[in-house]
């Protein structure tokens, strides 16, 4: 019941109904709870515009010709008297109903006195008041104001009917119970309609998100009419996308760590067993055969090393203990630990560093980056067997580039390097003797450090670089 609540059907429905309900209650306070407020305001404004008029006409003396037709407009009557309490000019669209009409003055010469004192003492402005009582068939307003035209005072007064609103706002009460009525049934139609079309849409990327969450990493979000839920399915689909390609890695990962600990440990085991069974008597072989042991025992090490360096560089609470550091030194300190592999493979490594180079960074964890570098370059090294270390300034950062001349990689791969065990082609890795985690280590750290680091490459020559900043740059890049 609650998950029903709490749906967009229902949703839609309840916002579309307070919508309704707020609308009604804007019409019942207008239309009938202010509608006599604002009759009246309306009429107090058209009788102080028949006094504008009739004031404006008696500064320009055509009083009879430009006030009739405003008087018949607003359906009012007016009366203009001068100093003396004479009355000198009065038109009359209400009859016998007028206030201020002739009978009454003929009647009474003097009874328009009392009203012209009041205008006297509410001289600059104005004044108005209702009439009602048995002598009124209905209600009137009476408006009154003294103008000066040509230094002359004359006193200005206007009268009109208030029409009783009673019965207009009994029908109007009546009509709103229909009206509640037809809006409900439309704002519920409105509503239903409304959810039915969004909730599809929604419904079909819940069925495939579902089919996702169960592995079907071939489902396809569909788009739709709405922009919002085209993003929506868009960055649904970029996301399938990269989950299947997480799956493929994932999937790889899984092959090459079980076979990169799987073979050494067959190995060992199996010269265990000929030390055990054959050599354990002859010196010789019982020495070749641990050798080749340690070799492999070295392999698993170098290999849970990497895994163990990757793991800690990924975490998001990696302290980076950054300081002035001699580049110099600190790649001469590097290369020195290939000298074994140097001589053993016959690679020669060459370094163009500049002596008054400082860099700024984690001593330590870049050195992990420039020596898996090297590692990887004499991998790899071409046919001149000869590695490159260069150091050059580029803009505001040092970049140390390691280079080989050895197979090229494709430009379609060259994302990937840096991924755990990705493979250039199902039979060839990058990092064939090492443990195929130490260009994704590389980017680890990289990142950790917030440095740019990269990898171009020809058909001769491959380059892996990162950029270090320099002393004056460090607290801005780091």
């Amino acid at each position: 019941m609650k998950q029903r609540l709490n749906g967009l059907r229902f949703k839609t429905w309840g916002y579309m109904t307070l919508f309704s309900i707020a609308i009604l209650l804007l019409i019942w306070v207008f239309q009938v709870i202010f509608l006599k407020p604002f009759y009246r305001n309306s009429r107090i404004g058209d009788v102080r515009y028949v006094a504008s008029v009739i004031e404006d006409n008696l500064r320009n003396e055509t009083l009879s010709e430009g006030v009739v037709g405003v008087v018949i407009q607003n359906n009012v009557c007016a009366s203009v008297y001068n100093q003396q309490g004479e009355q000198v000019y009065f038109v009359d669209t209400l009859g016998v109903n007028c206030f201020i009409s002739r009978q009454n003055h003929q009647e009474n010469p003097n009874f328009m006195q009392e009203y012209i004192e009041q205008a006297k003492i509410v001289r600059g402005t104005d004044f108005y008041f209702n009439l009602t009582g048995a002598d009124q068939e209905r209600e009137m307003m009476f408006y009154g104001k003294e103008v000066v035209a040509d230094f002359t005072s004359y006193f200005v007064f206007v009268n009109a009917p208030i029409e009783p609103l009673d019965s207009t706002i009994k029908i109007l009460q009546d009509q709103f119970g229909y009206v509640t009525i037809g809006v409900f049934v439309l704002s519920t139609f409105v509503a239903l309609m409304i959810a039915s079309r969004l909730s599809k849409p929604l419904q079909a990327m819940v069925k495939s998100a579902k089919k996702l969450a169960g592995g079907d990493v071939k489902v396809e979000f569909e788009p739709t009419n709405y922009t919002e839920f085209n993003e929506l399915a868009q960055t649904l689909n970029y996301a399938t996308q990269e989950i299947a390609k997480m799956d493929d890695l994932r999937k790889d990962l899984i092959a090459n760590v079980s076979h990169d600990i799987k073979t050494p440990l067959t190995t060992i085991k199996a010269y265990a067993e000929m030390i055990k069974e054959i050599s354990g008597s002859s010196e010789t072989k019982r020495n070749e055969h641990l050798d080749i042991i340690l070799m492999e025992a070295q392999h698993l090490d170098v290999l849970v090393s990497d895994m163990l360096k990757l793991s800690q560089f990924n975490q998001p609470s990696l302290l980076i203990n950054a300081t002035n550091v001699h580049l110099k030194s600190m790649i001469e300190n590097i290369v020195r630990l290939f000298d074994n592999a140097s001589k053993s493979f016959n690679i020669e490594i060459t370094t163009k560093v500049d002596e008054a180079m400082i860099v700024y960074c984690d001593e330590v964890k870049v050195g992990q980056v420039i020596f898996n570098y090297i590692n990887n370059a004499i991998s790899h090294a071409g046919p001149d067997q000869h590695v490159f270390i260069e150091a050059a300034h580029k803009k505001d950062v040092i970049r140390v580039s390691v280079i080989d001349h050895g197979d090229g990689i494709a430009k379609a791969d060259l994302p990937y390097l840096w991924d755990r065990y990705y493979k250039i082609d199902k039979n060839f890795t990058r990092n064939d003797s090492g443990s195929g985690l130490g260009l994704a280590i590389v980017k680890s750290i990289c990142l950790a450090h917030n440095l740019n680091f990269g990898v171009t490459s020809t058909a001769d020559e491959t380059r892996f670089y990162v950029d270090l900043p320099m002393e004056a740059q460090a607290e801005v890049l780091l």
